[in-house]
């Protein structure tokens, strides 16, 4: 077995809590939680500023609703298969996640503003003209299972699984 699916298979053994603790590590170690913390926009903007078109290109109808942890969960293993550098980051934040001992502050951001953060390159929000919120999704062959899976599960929580 390799490394890489050692990883996956931890990633995908933390509890809700632990996962949302180990994407708040990435975001940060990434030097990205300034941006996340400057974010002028919450997930009930997000809500109203999606597509019905983009929703179902992703998320079924009948999938539930993904969880704060299910959300994390994806975006760690998105993350992992980034690259080698990426994979160790990520399994840092991991074994962070999981200390006993380490007090963690959590960090006063919702999971979907974490995520879409860690996916700039990947999903731009902006205002429009109209001064409503956009959400864009640049849309790469979906080959890409894991990225796939991070774009499946942000839209469900966002359209409660609609």
């Amino acid at each position: 077995m390799s490394s890489r699916d050692q990883l996956e298979r931890r990633i995908r053994a933390l509890s809700d809590e632990a996962a949302v603790r180990a994407l708040t590590a990435l975001v940060e170690e990434r030097g990205l939680l300034p941006d996340a913390k400057k974010c002028p926009w919450n997930d009930a903007e997000l809500r109203d500023a999606l597509d019905a078109a983009d929703v179902a290109a992703y998320a079924s109808v009948e999938q539930a609703d993904a969880t704060e942890g299910e959300l994390a969960r994806a975006a760690l293993e998105y993350a992992a298969d980034l690259g080698d550098g990426e994979a160790r980051t990520v399994s840092e934040a991991v074994d962070f996640a999981q200390e006993p001992n380490v007090r963690f502050d959590p960090v006063a951001l919702s999971v979907t503003v974490l995520v879409v953060v860690l996916l700039q390159t990947e999903v731009v929000v902006k205002r429009d003209t109209r001064g409503r919120w956009a959400l864009t999704i640049h849309k790469r062959a979906m080959r890409d299972a894991a990225l796939g899976r991070v774009f499946t599960a942000l839209l469900s929580r966002l359209s409660g699984g609609k």
